[in-house]
């Protein structure tokens, strides 16, 4: 029995050269359809069962696809994205969190967060941008 699953493996071994394989957007896509399939148990939303299963035959495509180049693209595309969406909620917090003591503003220039020390209530201050050295006042 041992001998068998070895035979096996080498055979899955062999079939998998040269392919994709598997990534963090075809975990992604599988398990987000598989919760999708779940959901569409619920009687009003059973349309959602086709796109469940498209994502996961997407997942499949993509781990058995032997064209490398574009699905390096596809999840190149696909972490910049979560990178950007991880950054801005980082970003949140961090404002979330400095509430008392900074006030955050974004500078009309060049559109960057910049961060100051909390001013007393009904001041002007003047902020200058540390990236594009743009001035600009606010209101506190």
């Amino acid at each position: 029995m041992k001998k068998f699953f070895s035979q096996l493996g080498y055979k899955f071994n062999g079939f998998m050269q040269g392919r994709y394989g598997y990534d963090e957007l075809s975990r992604l896509l599988a398990l987000s359809g598989c919760i999708i399939i779940l959901l569409s148990t619920i009687p009003p939303i059973r349309f959602l069962y086709i796109i469940g299963f498209v994502m996961l035959v997407w997942s499949w495509f993509r781990t058995l696809s032997r064209n490398i180049y574009k699905r390096q693209l596809e999840r190149n595309k696909y972490l910049s994205i979560k990178n950007k969406l991880l950054q801005k909620i980082r970003l949140y917090k961090r404002i979330w969190k400095e509430r008392k003591s900074h006030k955050y503003y974004k500078c009309p220039g060049c559109k960057t967060m910049v961060r100051i020390i909390k001013p007393g209530k009904g001041k002007n201050i003047t902020i200058t941008c540390p990236k594009c050295k743009e001035r600009f006042k606010k209101r506190t």
